[in-house]
């Protein structure tokens, strides 16, 4: 087992900690909260995400712990993180007066982290972390051994419930297995093309604002998004995939005016009452491994 528990730990939840709030501050961003607008939200803005980003940083610490002492199966370090994640997310509701923030990251994050940490449990290494992206397509396929079975086992017995979550009201109705099955297949999204992405333009010349709202608009023209699906529809899933394709193939982002583009984009989503918020979180994870791979520097 890795001597380094508690270095590596602290590292991991730092690494994770800065992904989201580099998210977070990430302006302008359409329909979403970033510094200086809500979005589509009425509920929150950047100091409720400061806040619950604040209070993340102990679980984050714990899921990566809990992969680098993990002395059984994959399948078991998944059981015991999901009873961290319960309490995590409790504290996060208590520091957002029970607004929903991130509860998404806090499960898509803590997987990666606890994965992150047993692929690394026994190789020697210090808090000094590199990876290289074959490292990554290893801790990837850790969460898909972690994962397996994992849409089907939540949602097998979801008729019977009462109330359903919108992510099984989804399920039941068009069949979208939501960040669950991103999870099962190893979040194919942010391995085959945010990071790919995020590693092309990470040593460019341009902004680290231009860098994360081209990744992020590459999430948005393919992702499933079911948040946006759960405001939108699947209409609203469309018009999102549409325009940003359409952003991106107009290179938008490498002119001196993309932030007024996006902000009218913003004034749309507001409008149809769309946030693609699943997209927020895949592009904290490929922020989470860019900075593993030192993409950045």
């Amino acid at each position: 087992m890795n001597k380094n528990i508690d270095k590596i730990s602290f590292k991991f939840a730092e690494y994770a900690q800065r992904a989201i709030l580099y998210e977070a501050v990430l302006t302008p961003k359409p329909g979403l909260v970033d510094a200086v607008n809500t979005g589509s939200h009425h509920d929150m803005d950047i100091f409720t995400f400061i806040d619950s980003s604040s209070n993340l940083f102990k679980g984050f610490y714990l899921y990566a712990k809990a992969g680098l002492e993990c002395t059984g199966s994959e399948k078991e370090l998944f059981s015991a993180i999901r009873k961290i994640g319960i309490q995590v997310e409790k504290d996060m509701f208590k520091a957002t007066k029970n607004i929903n923030t991130h509860k998404g990251i806090n499960f898509s994050m803590g997987i990666v982290l606890a994965a992150a940490g047993y692929y690394l449990r026994d190789k020697d290494i210090d808090e000094n972390i590199i990876l290289a992206p074959s490292d990554t397509d290893e801790i990837l396929n850790t969460v898909r051994v972690m994962t397996e079975g994992l849409v089907k086992s939540d949602f097998e017995n979801i008729k019977k419930k009462e109330k359903l979550t919108h992510g099984e009201r989804l399920y039941v109705e068009k069949g979208f297995s939501g960040i669950r099955g991103e999870a099962e297949r190893g979040f194919p999204t942010v391995e085959k093309t945010s990071l790919p992405r995020l590693r092309e333009i990470g040593h460019s010349d341009m902004s680290m604002e231009q860098k994360l709202l081209d990744v992020l608009f590459h999430l948005m023209s393919i992702s499933d998004d079911s948040n946006i699906i759960n405001r939108g529809g699947l209409e609203g899933l469309e018009f999102v995939k549409s325009v940003s394709k359409e952003f991106l193939m107009t290179g938008i982002i490498f002119e001196d005016g993309f932030r007024e583009k996006i902000q009218e984009m913003n004034n749309l989503f507001v409008e149809k009452n769309i946030s693609p918020g699943g997209s927020a979180d895949l592009l904290s994870i490929t922020i989470f491994f860019g900075m593993l791979e030192s993409v950045f520097s």
